[in-house]
């Protein structure tokens, strides 16, 4: 896939990022740390940028699907700049902000469909194909392919995400899950995971119906793709496994 001319950077990261520090340095340091952060950010090359943020937490999709999801944060610290931040990202840049969405969707969104290079240092990111750049890890951006995606989201599909709040199986860590798919033919990754959610060795612990919790995991580690969201009517199109077919 030819490397797209637009980044879109992930303004959430950025927010936060800056907010600490100008807790530190003032609310008159906001607007040069925001630069410095987003000229870093740019990757070389790159003719046009846009800022991805997220919807407001409680109207996030996934919060529907598991109210669990990202509770854990609930009573985390918070910049008392957090909301400056914010404000000063959406009055500079061109951003990009969708109902419902987190900046990682946005970001998932534009990747998947070629139209841009995702720009965060969230690992989250690698479960989508297409152009990414961790500026904190990478010279470049660099190609995902569809499999190293997929392999990166079934590993998480799997062992969860417990920044996030999401459990996953049981005593499923990510090296056992990796395990786990290189012992398995690649076709057979979908029905094998559900097999382990329903079988009840590796119910998560203190979770929902056990019958559905291995989709409702897999949407909730899932960074949305172009054929999960129609922009021009902001409709969510629910990503499903492959069982049963």
């Amino acid at each position: 896939m030819k490397k797209p001319d637009k980044a879109v950077l992930d303004g959430d990261i950025i927010a936060w990022k800056t907010a600490y520090v100008a807790d530190i340095e003032g609310n008159l340091a906001i607007d040069s740390l925001i630069s410095r952060l987003v000229d870093k950010w740019t990757p070389d090359g790159a003719s046009q940028i846009q800022v991805a943020l997220s919807c407001g937490k409680k109207d996030n999709f996934r919060r529907k699907i598991f109210p669990g999801y990202k509770a854990n944060r609930e009573d985390a610290y918070r910049p008392d700049h957090l909301k400056d931040t914010f404000e000063a990202i959406r009055d500079t840049y061109d951003c990009l902000i969708f109902p419902r969405l987190e900046a990682d969707d946005v970001l998932g969104i534009y990747a998947s469909s070629g139209r841009g290079i995702s720009v965060s240092i969230d690992k989250d990111l690698k479960g989508v194909h297409g152009w990414l750049y961790n500026p904190d890890k990478n010279d470049e951006p660099y190609y995902i392919s569809p499999e190293e995606a997929e392999r990166w989201f079934c590993t998480q599909w799997m062992s969860g995400d417990s920044t996030d709040g999401l459990p996953g199986l049981w005593r499923i860590g990510k090296k056992t899950a990796e395990k786990l798919l290189n012992e398995w033919d690649q076709e057979s990754w979908h029905e094998n995971i559900r097999e382990m959610y329903v079988d009840g060795k590796h119910v998560p612990k203190n979770t929902y119906n056990v019958d559905d919790m291995y989709n409702i995991m897999g949407q909730c580690v899932r960074i949305l793709h172009e054929e999960n969201y129609n922009i021009e009517t902001n409709e969510i199109i629910p990503w499903k496994p492959k069982v049963g077919v």
